[in-house]
């Protein structure tokens, strides 16, 4: 008898398997989205889409890095990359924050932020990159990136840094920018 419900629950297991891989077959009546395979009515011509460039942060000159950010941090920037670097450990920063694509990431990656701050400085229509990246470390709940959620990240970050780890923190992220 407890042989007889094995060999059933193994049935019933395959045939929901099979059933769950069935429905992720692509469905072959479907147009492909590719420029080979556009249909075009008589006359038309297709026109391949451009890529958008872009924004990188070696294009900007430092004031338009800097433009927005108070002055006592200006004054302070550079500030020390490695000591920026070091500082994210103590505050849990790359414990959420990743550099690196292929790890799951809780937050938004730091993988080239130098150059995603400028695109989405530009968006949300702010001075400058390193403005956005000021105001997501003192304000983290100004600025939620899609597909993250609210009031993840600690908001003490304004009472915890100095002004001067602030510059450190700020200095090292502007770095991370594509080669």
């Amino acid at each position: 008898m407890v042989r007889r419900k094995s060999y059933l629950l193994a049935i019933i297991c395959f045939l929901l398997a099979l059933v769950v891989v069935s429905a992720c077959a692509p469905n072959p009546r479907l147009q492909l989205i590719s420029p080979n395979m556009v249909v075009l009515a008589e006359g038309e011509t297709f026109v391949p889409p451009t890529p958008t460039p872009r924004p990188r942060i070696a294009g900007l000159s430092d004031e338009e890095i800097l433009a927005g950010l108070p002055q006592n941090i200006v004054a302070l920037i550079p500030g020390d990359a490695e000591r920026g670097l070091d500082l994210t450990v103590p505050h849990n920063c790359i414990g959420c924050h990743v550099t690196d694509n292929s790890l799951v990431d809780v937050a938004p990656t730091w993988l080239e932020i130098a150059d995603t701050a400028v695109g989405r400085a530009e968006q949300l229509g702010l001075a400058g990159p390193a403005l956005y990246l000021y105001t997501s470390i003192i304000n983290p709940n100004d600025y939620i990136v899609d597909g993250y959620t609210s009031d993840v990240m600690p908001e003490t970050y304004s009472e915890d840094l100095s002004e001067q780890d602030l510059a450190d923190l700020l200095t090292y992220l502007l770095s991370q920018r594509a080669e």
